[in-house]
Order: C-alpha cells, then sequence, then structure tokens
C-alpha cells in the first residue's frame, strides 16, 4: 500500500493549479475516487506534453486495472453481483 501512496501523493503534488482532494483511506470507494483523480492528473499532464505517450498509456493501464480490482473487491463486500 505504501508503494501505491507516495506515488500518487508525488503525482499530486506535480500539478499544483490543479486542486483536488486525494483520500487517505480504508474506504473502497474513495480510494477508487483517488484513483479517478490520478487518471486526470495523467490526462492533464499528456496533454499539455509533460509526459509521452507511451508513459501516459502504462499508467492509465495500471488505473484501470487497479480500479477493477478495487470495485470487484467493493461489490465483495457490498453483496453486490457483478454485470459480467
Amino acid at each position: 500500500m505504501k508503494k501505491l501512496i507516495i506515488p500518487i501523493l508525488f503525482l499530486a503534488s506535480c500539478s499544483p493549479k490543479y486542486t483536488r482532494t486525494i483520500y487517505y483511506s480504508d474506504n473502497v470507494k474513495k480510494c477508487i475516487k483517488n484513483m479517478e483523480v490520478l487518471e486526470d492528473f495523467v490526462k492533464q499532464d499528456y496533454l499539455s506534453g509533460k509526459i509521452p505517450k507511451d508513459v501516459a498509456t502504462n499508467y492509465w493501464l495500471i488505473l484501470e486495472k487497479t480500479k477493477y480490482s478495487l470495485t470487484k473487491k467493493y461489490n465483495k463486500i457490498n453483496n453486490i453481483k457483478d454485470d459480467k
């Protein structure tokens, strides 16, 4: 978990003009929200030319898979059946 928090905090601090709330919580929904905020940071950095497309794609892939895993965990905890 520490390995995940450090990059999130680092990327969040790199974009001071875009203020978003980063949550630290055991709450799965807040963790999913953090992934969405991080996706926005990556998109902004890619569109402004700060990171190349292949790096942005790698970040998006990891974020997408992490969000999916967290969503499955949330659904399991709350007894929500997957659509698949």
